[in-house]
């Protein structure tokens, strides 16, 4: 299936039918997501106008209660407007009359007394008159009536103000008095206030009745008693003591209706089964209820559940044919989009297959060029191994030469001192000479520091000798003399370049490895110093040593004063043929020897870092401490 006849094949097949494989599962998705969002929606969407419905309820029954609440208080304003109104009319005249200065004291009681005469008196609503001083009513005269007014103590203080007037709630009326200070009396009226709200009642009622809402809402009323107030479509039952009603479940629902109300006075939703009007057939119902806590009243309204549920299919059906809709737009553009895709991928595999053609064509020829390449390829790679040792043997070469210029530029600095001091002896021999002074004695004494010197300046060769030659085996030796056997050698150099060298010795340690490698390590570090300080020319050239010890290690430094080492060059301090020096001073290869003498043949560990003085080299060296 893979092979290379059918690749070409597949270049065209495989994105056509990734693209129908990936539209045909997303299309799946969408439409199951979209079913699924369907019924979440239908659930919302049920909710939702359940919720409004409800809402309609309380706001009928809240208008209801509002409207109710409206007139009653309106009633109430009425009434003792006109209470007020009759007394403050009567306390007007009577002022009048007490005023009038041409009549006599006897004239002004005569007519006070028509004038309080003159006021009807009915069963409920009456006008009186009390003299406060003699203790008595002037006005009425019925005893059934007084017993209305406990006229003692605590009325003459609560309501006895100088010309004033106060409402009084007296049982079920409503008691306007005042008083007169120039008469000592308090009058008033007494008005039955539920005659105005038994008209305002009915009148209500009537008005309740004729509301209607939605399809087949309407308004209702109990009282807390269980007698029904108000109802449109129960006109014959309207006073009667409703308890039993039951609806199509058997259930009491006046009963349930006036007792959930009165636990929650607020507002409350109860369901039961009821038979729309002129329909015989039951069905379930949604009623909400509030209490009007004035007159004790249970205002009630419903709504049908399966007028409720007709609106909400109606909507389920509205929302599926827009989902519908929206799944077959979504399907169209999904089949024009795989179709599109469906085209472009078939001329870009075919422009894949072309390119893929014109490859494998290259891809031949590069055979047949790597075939040939591989012909004279064994005879490139001799060469370059031979370029390469040539090169190695040629730098292998310059390092020794190197090594022995160093060598030899260090010994000079050893014969230079002795030298001097010889041929200051043959001085003295040739002056002895001329003065005819020689004796054997002094040839004695010249022959004798002469050999000496010679002596010296030999034990320099062998020094430098023996220092060169490779250690075969490791032993166990001081740090501090492997130092001090680097530092006779270079230190005639120092010497020579003015180059202040101190070497402090904290911690003499016992190392187990190749002495005579360790010390030309050194050699390198201390060279390397005095190297760059003589080419950067410092003032006050100095070259510290210090040998020390931390845990089970030894540790030695090498610091100069020099300046330091250039940033980018401090990770290719330790490569070969890396030098910061110039071709004819430096091969590149002491610090990379240094590097492997001490990580590799002693186990060690060589760092550089820079200093605010110069550069600092640490040697850490495992150990074992003298045992003397």
């Amino acid at each position: 299936m893979f092979s290379e006849k059918n690749i070409p094949k597949l270049i065209i097949l495989t994105p056509i039918v990734t693209v129908l494989l990936i539209a045909f599962f997303t299309i799946y998705f969408f439409i199951q997501n979209q079913y699924k969002y369907f019924e979440d929606e239908s659930r919302r969407v049920e909710k939702e106008f359940i919720l409004k419905q409800k809402n309609i309820l309380k706001k009928e029954i809240n208008s209801v209660i509002s409207y109710i609440d409206y007139h009653e208080k309106k009633a109430q304003e009425e009434i003792k407007t006109r209470v007020k109104n009759t007394v403050e009319l009567l306390y007007n005249q009577l002022m009048i009359l007490i005023k009038d200065k041409h009549l006599d004291d006897y004239k002004k009681a005569q007519l006070i007394k028509q004038l309080i005469d003159s006021k009807t008196i009915e069963q409920n609503d009456y006008f009186f008159a009390y003299d406060v001083q003699n203790d008595k009513f002037i006005q009425p005269f019925n005893k059934s009536i007084q017993k209305d007014f406990e006229l003692d103590d605590k009325f003459i203080k609560n309501y006895l103000y100088p010309d004033t007037g106060n409402f009084i709630k007296l049982k079920d009326k409503l008691v306007y008095i005042k008083h007169i200070s120039k008469l000592d009396w308090i009058i008033g009226t007494v008005e039955d206030s539920q005659k105005n709200i038994i008209q305002i009642k009915k009148d209500l009622i009537k008005y309740i009745e004729t509301i209607r809402y939605e399809n087949n809402g309407y308004i209702w009323i109990h009282d807390t008693g269980y007698h029904l107030i108000a109802h449109p479509f129960r006109k014959d039952s309207i006073g009667r003591y409703d308890i039993d009603l039951r609806d199509a479940s058997g259930q009491l629902v006046t009963k349930k209706f006036v007792d959930e109300t009165i636990k929650n006075p607020n507002g409350v939703f109860v369901e039961y089964n009821w038979q729309k009007p002129n329909d015989e057939e039951f069905t379930n119902k949604l009623g909400y209820f509030k209490l009007y806590k004035k007159w004790d009243w249970v205002v009630g309204a419903g709504l049908y559940m399966n007028d409720i549920q007709n609106s909400i299919l109606e909507n389920k059906k509205l929302l599926e044919k827009r989902v519908d809709r929206y799944i077959e737009t979504v399907v169209v553009i999904s089949f024009l989009v795989i179709f599109v895709i469906g085209i472009l991928s078939f001329f870009i595999s075919n422009r894949i297959n072309q390119a893929f053609n014109d490859y494998k064509n290259s891809v031949t020829k590069k055979e047949q060029e790597l075939q040939e390449l591989n012909k004279t390829l064994e005879l490139k790679v001799k060469k370059a191994i031979h370029d390469v040792q040539k090169k190695d043997r040629a730098m292998l070469h310059q390092s020794r030469l190197a090594r022995m210029g160093a060598m030899l530029n260090m010994i000079a600095h050893q014969w230079r001192q002795p030298l001097s001091e010889l041929s200051g002896v043959l001085m003295e021999l040739e002056t002895a000479s001329k003065f005819k002074m020689l004796d054997d004695k002094i040839i004695q004494e010249s022959v004798k520091e002469s050999n000496k010197l010679i002596g010296f300046m030999s034990n320099t060769i062998e020094d430098f000798r023996n220092f060169f030659k490779p250690d075969k085996k490791k032993v166990y030796f001081y740090v501090d003399d492997a130092c001090n056997e680097a530092l006779t050698l270079v230190n005639a150099s120092i010497k020579n370049f003015n180059i202040n060298l101190v070497k402090k010795v904290k911690c003499n340690s016992v190392i187990y490895g190749y002495e005579r490698e360790f010390a030309q390590v050194m050699l390198n570090l201390i060279s390397n110093a005095k190297d760059v300080l003589v080419q950067r020319n410092i003032k006050n050239p100095n070259i510290y040593v210090e040998v020390d010890a931390i845990g089970n290690s030894a540790i030695i430094k090498v610091l100069d004063n020099a300046g330091g080492i250039e940033e980018e060059y401090l990770e290719l301090i330790f490569e070969p043929y890396f030098t910061t020096k110039s071709s004819a001073k430096g091969t590149g290869l002491g610090l990379y020897m240094a590097k492997m003498i001490v990580e590799k043949n002693m186990e060690g560990e060589i760092s550089v870092e820079n200093t605010p003085k110069g550069a600092l080299f640490l040697v850490t060296l495992p150990f074992k401490k003298a045992t003397s």
